[in-house]
């Protein structure tokens, strides 16, 4: 399917551009910030942003002149060298720096008496409240610096309650100027442009009145969008592939759609174009016609020949797109990788809530987490990740707070970031259709007398791979409680016109705050073993299918802990992108009145594997007792069953498989409610 989506009706406008030499293009929900340099998290100042930025302005009730900053580059603006500028608390930075009237924060037409020549404009915010800030930093090395003006935790002059992040970015070398829209709590109206002198300026389309924010409240770059001013003409005829996606993963033989985004950045307008992909050595071409992409707008496209995936192995795919004249081909092309899978592994979503116990909107997170792990329970995996209260675990709050804008929200295999509570029911629904390339398994061996536990994560991969593939390990708690004031639950529900009832109460009736000894908390994480990003070397860089990969943690659990209601959480980690890709739960460590593992009450075995005709399933059990196997298929159909009574030590049963057609079963073993399952592959 082909559309075309129209982000803004015209290129450029400009009033009186005879002094003039730039054009701008808008990259509207680019989803990272332009250049790549710049990838740290927009926060308020002291109270999140990295301290490497520099303060050249605190907030000031009537607008104000920042002091003057020195670049630590000459820049070209409008073809005159510059090494310093000024900023104002209205959203205007300036190379004038002898200009003394302050611009009023108010969103004008450009050009305007109140701005001085040589300025860049965000209007429609203002640094009034007590922490808005101007910060400054470069990154880059040397002859490629950007040097970035943020106006951090800014207020919109439409709406007080609002806060909004944008940015100005000095390019050296190309004298590129971005405007960076970055973050916000809601739409912020806003005029942007460049005004050269009194009579000559140029505006983006929709200023000043017309044009608003397109990021949301991700602290991220994922939702950042901007405009890039550039000095010269622009060129005729220009396409830039700026999105391409296929299945990542597809059980072999199958199929894979490219699909992806051309960005006309020329000034004619794209009728005919063709999208050009390369596996394998051979070149498949879709030729697009007929269309009106005019200058700066984005056309999404599908590939109208699919990729064929036989093997389980990688697939490397070049993508690109073909116009005729183009005068750039440097941002023509874009690569994915697809992988042919040779089973399909069993898929589980991780959910990890933030939550604080200070944080009065945070019930809503109890109640969903509660709900979802009681619905998909097994496949919906929850952590609650706490912030600034007595069940806080440093790394992982850190790790979380980076991926959030706000409490409550969560991270869905991190893939799915910053998602409130009442949507975790619809982004697991989303998330649970994915594939995994791998399986993953994780398994405990604990004695009560040390409180030593060792952890044993593995992952079973269903292709051959390359990457930073990472295991990892978390520990948590069900039930923790606790006395000091620490463990109060702070409740905005409390005698509010908001219905919110589970997790044991009803929260409008409910006082504020609950008290702790009222309160029971589940799912807290209590340590990330591997670090938030996983165990490094826990996975080797080149794995091969159907090869399981093991790392084993080694912990001691604090004696203010009850290993009653510890369980582990056991995760394959993908460091390029950051996701999580699988993840399991083993039981709790201690089964209540017993006080051992249910996992060392007994194992399994199964062999041969792959089989055709029978298999032999070994079931070695620690004590007497009553144990169940059941095989399914892929659906969860049942294909055998049989329930064993009195039984002890080692069992072997034969399991017929030559009548079942080819393909993946699951093999279950239940002793007195402890589940382990295996994989059956029938040839």
């Amino acid at each position: 399917m082909k559309k075309l989506y129209a982000f803004i009706a015209a290129i450029v406008m400009s009033l009186s551009v005879a002094n003039a030499q730039y054009y701008y293009l808008p990259y509207p929900n680019a989803g990272t910030n332009p250049g790549g340099l710049n990838v740290e998290n927009e926060y308020p100042v002291a109270n999140g942003l990295s301290s490497n930025w520099a303060i050249i302005s605190g907030s000031s009730v009537s607008p104000k002149w920042s002091s003057i900053v020195t670049l630590p580059f000459t820049f070209q603006f409008n073809g005159v060298g510059y090494t310093q500028f000024k900023v104002s608390t209205s959203g205007v930075l300036t190379f004038s720096t002898g200009a003394t009237a302050v611009p009023p924060a108010t969103r004008v037409a450009l050009p305007n008496a109140n701005i001085p020549d040589n300025s860049i404009c965000v209007l429609g915010i203002k640094g009034s409240s007590a922490n808005d800030s101007i910060v400054t930093q470069t990154f880059g090395v040397a002859g490629s610096q950007q040097t970035w003006v943020l106006f951090s935790s800014y207020t919109s002059v439409a709406s007080a309650a609002v806060w909004t992040y944008w940015s100005i970015v000095l390019e050296e070398g190309t004298n590129n100027i971005y405007i960076v829209d970055q973050r916000h709590a809601g739409a912020v109206p806003v005029s942007l442009g460049l005004q050269y002198n009194a009579t000559s300026a140029l505006m983006v389309a929709g200023s000043p009145n017309s044009l608003n924010s397109l990021a949301g409240s991700d602290p991220t770059p994922a939702d950042n969008s901007y405009y890039a001013f550039i000095y010269g003409t622009q060129a005729a005829d220009q396409a830039k592939l700026r999105t391409v996606s296929a299945d990542p993963y597809v059980l072999v033989p199958g199929t894979s759609t490219i699909t992806g985004e051309i960005q006309n950045l020329g000034s004619n307008a794209i009728t005919n174009v063709d999208i050009k992909y390369e596996v394998n050595g051979t070149t498949y071409t879709s030729t697009v016609s007929n269309i009106n992409l005019t200058s700066g707008n984005v056309y999404a496209f599908t590939h109208n020949t699919p990729v064929n995936v036989n093997a389980a192995n990688p697939y490397p795919t070049k993508v690109w797109v073909d116009l005729a004249n183009d005068a750039d081909h440097s941002d023509d092309t874009l690569n994915t990788m697809i992988t042919g899978l040779s089973y399909l592994p069993e898929k589980r979503v991780l959910i990890e809530e933030a939550t604080g116990t200070w944080c009065g909107w945070c019930p809503r997170g109890a109640v969903y987490t509660e709900q979802i792990d009681t619905v998909h329970l097994g496949t919906a995996i929850v952590v609650a990740v706490h912030n600034s209260d007595p069940m806080a675990n440093a790394a992982y709050d850190a790790g979380i707070g980076n991926l959030i804008g706000g409490y409550p929200s969560g991270c869905v295999d991190r893939k799915s970031n910053d998602v409130d509570p009442t949507a975790f029911e619809a982004t697991y629904q989303d998330r649970i259709n994915d594939v995994s390339p791998a399986d993953v398994g994780v398994s405990a061996t604990y004695n009560a007398t040390t409180r030593q536990v060792d952890i044993n994560v593995s992952s079973t991969f269903a292709a051959n791979l390359t990457g930073d593939f990472r295991l990892n390990a978390v520990l948590v708690e069900d039930d923790v409680t606790g006395t000091a004031a620490g463990y109060n639950q702070t409740n905005y529900y409390s005698g509010s016109a908001n219905a919110l009832v589970g997790a044991g109460f009803n929260w409008q009736t409910a006082p504020d705050p609950v008290p702790a000894a009222s309160m029971h908390y589940n799912f807290v994480g209590r340590d990330i073993l591997g670090g938030f990003d996983g165990q490094p070397g826990s996975v080797p860089s080149s794995v091969s299918a159907s090869t399981t990969y093991n790392y084993t943690f080694n912990y001691t659990l604090p004696a203010s802990w009850d290993d009653t209601k510890i369980r582990v959480i056991g995760m394959l980690q993908d460091v390029a992108t950051g996701h999580v890709l699988n993840v399991n739960r083993s039981p709790y460590l201690v089964t209540t009145g017993l006080n051992t593992l249910a996992a060392d009450n007994f194992s399994m075995t199964l062999f041969p594997n792959p089989a055709d005709v029978y298999t032999q399933l070994e079931v070695s059990l620690t004590k007497s007792t009553n144990y169940s196997i059941e095989m399914t298929d892929v659906l969860g159909k049942v294909v055998f069953g049989q329930n064993f009574n009195g039984a002890s030590g080692k069992n072997v049963i034969n399991l017929p498989v030559s009548g079942l057609n080819s393909g993946i079963y699951l093999v279950k073993v239940n002793v007195a409610g402890s589940i382990l399952t295996t994989r059956l592959m029938v040839k």
